[in-house]
Parts: structure tokens; sequence; C-alpha cells
């Protein structure tokens, strides 16, 4: 196996070095080589033979190997106040580097170039090693000499070298050990070696019994079976499952026959075995080697044969799932296809299963048996058996607190309606033991009803007697309703991802877990976390939603907790938040290539969505402005006269839509279906999102009068429409009355200030009316052009 210095040293001169350098077959070896510093070096078992012929191939890699070696292993024996100045103490496994002939100026050059004393006495090891085992060239020897020159700890060791002192004896031992294990090692080689070759001339002489090894009972494998399906499983890397399917890997050392007839056996086998499960006194924790052998020619068959799961009858089925219940982490790979074609049959097997787990199941105890699959890796099977768990919960609720736990991550990743949860959950809540059981229960609860969930939550959490155990149902609740960083995600409804909610939580979890009692872990060295650090991670995460939500109920909701957070030192954090999340939604959305073009033909862009249709309408309402205000040809004189605003409206929705060009419509005389109809309504395109526009004439209204209509009519009727966050509320002034009430300091306005004032008023109201985004008053003033 590569250890993590030799993977990290391959990965950076695999990517310094051209590939064209090597052959095809090394350059994948020594990827793989690579990649063993990230996953799992099993897989390189069947090429490791070649890695040092590759690696001395290639002086840098091999050199680089070595050093890493010795820095690693340096970094342990300091630990024990110990100095490496010698190679072999680095080289205590065998190792993929290896020093020949000629490497000999390399290793010269290390001495005199490697910054490192105990480099440079590492380095002159291994050239005396070279020189010796060279013969002793005199040329070599002068070259050492002449490396070392005047320093006294190098020339001192190479003279130590020269003529080595009489071996104490601690060395003598030392010395006499390594041999004992060299023997040894050899003696296991050439042990193993014999294995493998009288099983290859035993399987080679006898292929056909691999295919039907004729055993009295049918049930029975052979040892030649056996050797060939750890042989496969060794090559093909599948430590981590049982079955294995690659049986060409035994080709090489066995031939094409051989694999093909061990093939033929393993699939012929698992039909013929029928695996023995928990429910009827299987042992737990022991897989039987008939089982593992079946799983393989399970494996093999389904990945061989078209269409294999519709193949089969109920009865194959049936005996499928027994093999199915053994597999190693998860179910077999299969086991999908197998319950998409026959959902009946395998639903009813796993809930049989199930219930027989949960009839055995101990409070402090995991069982480790079905109920663990179908949570962590059967997903596929959640909507067709959730109904059967919902209903399996009604009745009952299970003991263990982690059985509870895997039931309603597949209840609640099922398509169960929120409303059967919500049913169930707010029932258990009060009726189960122990507490810990009734945090997991409100979870689901606030998952699928936060409305009504999370006041009954708080007053729950207030009537609990003890601080201990209120902190600690807090910290399961939040642990169970949203994950943490450290922790798997959570399967929970998200009813309660909205602002609102959102805040609720947090505020009411930090009574229970708070900032000021954190766990600070930041460089402490290596932990497992617990309950108090995984509650933490799972309050923060509220906030991390509330902040990734975007909009003004978002920002509101962050801008409540910072006047309200308990903790006075937070405060300022979450106002930075505020702002952070207003101006990041005051960014526009970017432009397609095709807005780009047509902004740069007509300087103006086609609405793409709600936001950009509420901001073309401002344009066209200030070019409009404008023109009656400043322009030329200005119609306000004319306008002026006109008295009745629905005559004004039919004006100005005109003038809107012959300057549409299709980037809009504005239909006349919409009505809503509480048959109110909107002064002016624009509509997007090729999106639903109108923006509402309450026309009014300015002189025949009373301040007051205004004030109500902008916040009763524009915003809490014409807005109140999910599909509507902006709107606008434009006047009319046509010169007949001088000044208007307003609350406010400025009692009375003239035209200007009553914009202004109205405007204001919008954002003293606003946090009252969370989904409008922004109401924007404009005036016309028709007066304007007379005075110029």
């Amino acid at each position: 196996m590569v250890d993590e210095p030799a993977g990290i040293a391959v990965g950076r001169l695999i990517e310094n070095r051209h590939a064209a350098a090597f052959t095809p077959s090394a350059l994948e070896i020594l990827q793989k080589m690579s990649a063993a510093r990230h996953y799992d070096a099993y897989e390189l078992r069947d090429i490791k033979a070649e890695f040092p012929e590759l690696v001395s191939a290639w002086p840098e890699l091999n050199r680089a190997f070595f050093w890493f070696e010795v820095e690693k292993t340096r970094h342990f024996i300091e630990k024990r106040g110990n100095r490496l100045t010698d190679f072999w103490q680095a080289s205590l496994h065998p190792p993929f580097w290896q020093f020949v002939i000629g490497d000999f100026d390399d290793v010269i050059s290390d001495i005199k170039n490697r910054p490192e004393r105990d480099d440079k006495l590492v380095a002159l090891s291994v050239a005396f090693k070279l020189y010796v085992q060279n013969d002793r060239p005199r040329a070599w020897r002068d070259k050492l000499k002449t490396c070392v020159g005047n320093d006294p700890e190098l020339s001192d060791k190479l003279s130590k070298c020269l003529k080595p002192p009489a071996q104490g004896k601690e060395a003598r031992e030392w010395k006499k050990q390594e041999g004992q294990w060299k023997r040894r090692a050899e003696q296991r080689q050439r042990k193993e070696q014999k294995f493998h070759a009288d099983w290859k001339d035993y399987i080679s002489k006898n292929v056909e019994l691999l295919r039907d090894p004729k055993l009295p009972k049918l049930t029975d494998i052979s040892r030649a079976q056996w050797y060939l399906h750890e042989q496969m499983r060794e090559k093909d890397g599948t430590s981590g499952r049982w079955s294995g399917g690659k049986w060409q890997a035994v080709s090489k050392a066995h031939g094409d026959a051989a694999a093909l007839a061990y093939r033929d056996g393993a699939v012929a086998y698992w039909r013929r075995n029928k695996p023995t499960l928990r429910s009827e006194g299987a042992p737990p924790n022991s897989t039987p080697i008939t089982v593992i052998f079946g799983l393989s020619g399970l494996e093999i068959e389904a990945r061989e044969t078209p269409n294999w799961s519709t193949g089969l009858n109920e009865t194959e089925v049936q005996h499928a799932c027994r093999y199915a219940a053994y597999e190693l982490n998860g179910f077999p790979t299969w086991f999908p296809k197998l319950f998409e074609a026959h959902p009946n049959v395998v639903v009813d097997f796993l809930l049989r299963e199930i219930q027989y787990e949960l009839s055995i199941e101990k409070i402090d105890e995991e069982t480790h048996y079905i109920l663990s699959d179908v949570s962590w890796s059967g997903e596929w099977s959640w909507d067709t058996i959730g109904p059967r768990v919902h209903a399996l919960l009604k009745c009952c609720e299970p003991k263990s607190l982690a059985n509870l736990t895997k039931l309603l991550a597949i209840l609640q990743g099922s398509s169960v309606p929120n409303d059967d949860l919500k049913s169930l959950a707010s029932g258990k809540v009060f009726n189960v033991e122990p507490l810990q059981h009734a945090a997991h229960w409100f979870a689901v609860w606030v998952g699928v009803d936060s409305h009504a969930a999370i006041p009954v939550l708080k007053d729950h959490l207030e009537n609990i007697t003890t601080e201990g155990d209120r902190s600690n149902f807090a910290m399961i609740f939040i642990t169970n309703l949203c994950m943490g960083r450290r922790r798997e995600p959570r399967h929970t409804r998200k009813v309660f991802q909205t602002p609102q909610h959102l805040k609720s939580l947090y505020l009411l979890i930090h009574q229970f877990v708070r900032q000021k009692d954190d766990i600070d872990r930041a460089g402490k060295g290596v932990y497992s976390s617990g309950l108090r650090d995984d509650a933490q991670d799972s309050r923060d995460s509220l906030i991390q939603l509330l902040n990734s939500i975007p909009g003004k109920d978002a920002f509101i909701a962050l801008e409540e907790i910072s006047r309200s957070h308990p903790e006075q030192s937070s405060r300022p954090w979450f106002i930075y938040l505020a702002k952070r999340k207003a101006e990041q939604d005051a960014d526009i959305c970017p432009w397609s290539p095709a807005q780009v073009r047509v902004f740069n033909d007509q300087l103006e862009r086609t609405p793409t969505n709600h936001r950009d249709l509420a901001d073309l309408a401002i344009m066209r309402f200030l070019d409009l402005k404008d023109d009656l205000e400043n322009g030329d040809s200005s119609v306000s004189g004319i306008l002026k006269t006109v008295s009745l605003e629905p005559d004004m409206r039919k004006f100005i929705g005109r003038e809107l839509r012959e300057k549409a060009l299709g980037r809009y419509a504005i239909p006349q005389e919409e009505e809503l279906a509480d048959a109110k109809k909107p002064d002016l309504r624009f509509h997007g395109i090729t999106f639903d999102g109108p923006v509402p526009v309450e026309l009014k004439l300015a002189d025949n209204w009373t301040g007051p009068a205004l004030f109500e209509r902008l916040e009763n009519q524009l915003c809490a009727d014409y807005l109140r429409d999910n599909r509507s966050s902006r709107g606008l509320f434009v006047l009319v002034y046509r010169g007949e009355k001088a000044a208007w009430d307003t609350p406010g300091e400025a009692n009375r306005v003239d035209f200007t200030g009553l914009v202004t004032a109205l405007q204001s008023h919008w954002q003293l109201i606003s946090p009252n009316f969370p989904g409008v985004e922004e109401v924007a008053v404009l005036g016309i003033d028709l007066t304007n052009r007379r005075r110029d």
C-alpha cells in the first residue's frame, strides 16, 4: 500500500513532469499512486510489485519518495528525543524507492546541498552503501572524502564507516533480530508462493470442478471455488463489500477457462443456497462463506444479464432479498433495480425484517440490521415504504432512540403528506417517553407545521423543570431539525425555512444553547464532536439558512435579531449581516449575452423578472414626467383641464402602451378576483409577475386620504398577490391645490413635499408589509412647464 508521503511525492512530481515521458501503463500506475493519498489504496495491490521498478526508472520520483519517507519518519523519531541520521531508519518497511549505481553522483550532491545537517548525514549513509555495493571504487572513496571536507561530524561518520569500531552488544542484538525477521519474512514468502503455485496447478487440472464441484451437498462450495473467490475480491478491491463481480480479475493468474468456469459456478450457486435470516435464528454479525459466495454470483448475474430483475419470478426475488440482508455497508448494487421491478415483494420483505428488528430492540443497543441499511442507503424505497412506516409508528413507539431516528429519516424523506406527519407528530410530543423521543417528534412537527409547533415547543421547554433537561432537550431538538457543519444532512421537512420561523427558532434555541458558552475547538488538536458541538453548529446553521434567503423578509428578520439578541456583543454582527443582505439584494441579476446585445442596440433591455419589470415601469413614468414637465411638445396644458382620474388614467395608459416596444403589456380595465380594478398593471412577456400602479390626481385628495390609499389600497390590497412585491404610487398635480396636510413636523407641504412625505411614509410602514419589496412614489407636476 502506498502511504501518504509517497502519494504526495507522486502527485507533485506528476504535476511537474510531462506525461509523455512515460508509457501509458506506467503513467496509469503512477496516477493511481497519486490518487492513493485520497483513497483507499487497496486497488493497487495487483500492480504494487511493479512500483519499485517504475520508481527507480524515474530518478526525481525515486529521490522524492526517499526524502518524504525521511521527513515523515524523522517526525516520529524526534518525538522520542532521537535523531534520524541513517537511511535504514526510514526503511523499516520494504520501500518503493531504491538507489542504484547511477544515483551515486546525485546522492553526493545531496550531501553538499541539503540544508539540514541530519539530511546530509542520511545522504552520506546512502552514498556509502552504494560505494560498498559496487566494490568500493577508489574514485568514489575520494569523492566521499572530498565531499565531507573539513566538516567534523560528516568526517567522523565517514571515518567510522570506512573503519567501523567493534559493535556493541545492543547493535549485535539488533542485527541478530533483524536477521531473524528477514528469515521469517522469506519463509513466509516461500510458503505463500508454494501455496499459490499448488492451487494454480490444481485448478489448471480441474477446471470443470469450478463450474460444478460435485459435492455431496448442493449448498456446499469447494475450497478451489473459495480460493478463486478470495483472489477475485483481493484483485477487485471490494474490501467494503462481500460481493464481487469482476471474475475476469483471476484470468491473469489462472487463465480464461478457469475464470469463466468460476463465473458459471458462482452464478449457478446462489439459487441452490437459502440464507437463514436473523428473524429465523441466524446469529447477528456473522456471515457464512456460502452467503458471501452466493452474493458474488448474484452480483455477476445481475451485472451481465440484460433486464435481469424483470426476469425473476417471485420465489427468486424473495431468495435474492435474503442475500441482500447480508451485504456489508448497505445493500448490493442490484437491489434497487430488484425493488423497481418487484416493489411489493421487496417492501414486504423489508417491513417484515424491520418489525422483527423492533421486536428485539433494547433501549441502549444498536441492532445493526435491515433498518440501518434502509435508512442509510435505501432512499429509493422510501416513497413506497413510507406509508407503512407511518402506520407502524402510529401504533407503537420504538424503545431505541437510534431506531426512532432511522424510522423518522425514512418517514420524512418519503412522500407521506405533511398533514399526516403533522397529525402524527403533534400527538406524539406529549405522549412519548423519554424526553429525547419527544425532542425528535418536535423536530418532525416543526418541519411540517412551524406556525403551530414553535409556540408549543417554547411552552414545552419552559415547563421542563431542570435547567440541564431543558438544555439537553433543546440540543437534541435542534440537531434533529437541521444539520450543522459536521453532521449528515437531515431529512426534516423544510416548512420552518422561512425568515420569521428561522428568527423565532434561533432566538428560542439561543436561550438554551448560548453563544457565550460555546466550545471553541480551534487549534486544540483532534477531537470527537459531542452533542454540544453539534447543537451550536445546528443553531448557527439557522442563521446561515436565514442569510441565504433573498428578499426583504429575511432582511427584517436579521434586523429584529440584531435588536433583540440576548448578547449585546453579537448585535453588531447581525447588523452587519442585515446590511450585507440589503447590498446583495440590491444587486441586479447578471445579464445574458442576448440582453447585452439588445441594450447595445436600443439602450434598453426586455425584463426577465418582476424586479426588472418594476424598474422599467419607473423609467417609463420618469420619461413621461420629463416629457410633460420639460418637453417642447408637452401637452401638460391640455391635461391640466382633465379633472377625472379615469380620463387621466386612459391617457397615461395609452402613452405607456405605445412605448411598450413588446417589452410589457398593460391591459385596459383589468379586474381582480374581488372585483377591484387597479388603475394600471404592467405585465411581463415571458414571466408572471405584474407590477401594479395606483394613479391619483393630487388636487382631488386630502393628504390623510392619500396616505391611507398608499397603505391600504396599494400595499395591503393590490400588492397582496404573492407574484407582486413591487408597485408604484403616482400623483399628477394640476395646480388647483396649494398644500396638503401630512403627519410629522411639517404639517403643511407643497406638491414636492407631499411626494417626499409619501415616500418616507412607505419607509416607515415597510416592516408591516414583509412581502412588499419596494414602493416607488412618483409625482408629475403639470404646472412645471408653465413656471418655466
